[in-house]
């Protein structure tokens, strides 16, 4: 009985050809290898066809070749070899400088577009913080529409009306106007002979008061 002879795979002398027929006699498929090495189909394309330009620079491209020959089950001295001839023009002096390049593209910019980002927003957000803590604590607008400044009647009452802020609550020398409506609020009070001292005040939850006076004289 004949002894088994394993079939030899013949193996062109050009670079690509021989990674390309060492990967259809283990009857794999560029798709399947590029998964399992973890390395881009186009640049194992790249090195079947021999398109160098298209691998990155530098050890990279070295690498890659390495992993794929070695996958093969190939000699990855020979091949190696072959990298080196084929590329003699390959800068050594800084063999990461345009992978450093890629990555600082890819990397280093969207992270400090984050950062500014992230910036913008706590920014936004005291400035949110500011103005709405700014408006709780201003005293509410107050308009007294009646009576006028330095007002001289015979009258023993009058009606005080006037305007504020809806949410503000009104009183007129410490009596809580209860007749305000949507800011709005309107109240009589009684007078006596002589000079009459009213003091308006309007005031929000936490706010400080506006106050308005008017001095009323009853002859």
């Amino acid at each position: 009985m004949a002894a088994f002879i394993p079939k030899k795979l013949s193996i062109p002398e050009n670079l690509g050809n021989k990674l390309r027929q060492a990967r259809l006699f283990k009857n794999l498929k560029i798709e399947a290898v590029a998964k399992k090495l973890n390395i881009r189909q186009e640049y194992l394309i790249a090195l079947e066809e021999e398109q160098y330009d298209k691998l990155p620079n530098g050890l990279y491209g070295k690498n890659f070749l390495k992993e794929y020959v070695l996958f093969l089950g190939l000699n990855p001295k020979e091949f190696l070899e072959f990298w080196r001839q084929e590329n003699e023009t390959e800068t050594t002096a800084n063999p990461f400088q345009q992978k450093i390049i890629k990555k600082s593209q890819f990397l280093i910019f969207p992270k400090i577009i984050k950062n500014i980002l992230i910036s913008l927003a706590i920014l936004i957000c005291f400035l949110y913080l500011f103005f709405y803590f700014k408006k709780i604590v201003l005293p509410p607008t107050l308009v007294v529409t009646q009576p006028a400044k330095n007002l001289v009647t015979k009258e023993n009452s009058l009606l005080i009306t006037g305007q504020t802020e809806k949410e503000a609550e009104v009183k007129i020398n410490g009596e809580l106007v209860l007749n305000n409506h949507n800011g709005l609020f309107s109240q009589t009070v009684n007078l006596k002979r002589g000079l009459n001292s009213l003091v308006i005040k309007s005031k929000k939850k936490y706010s400080r008061e506006e106050i308005v006076t008017r001095q009323i004289l009853v002859e």
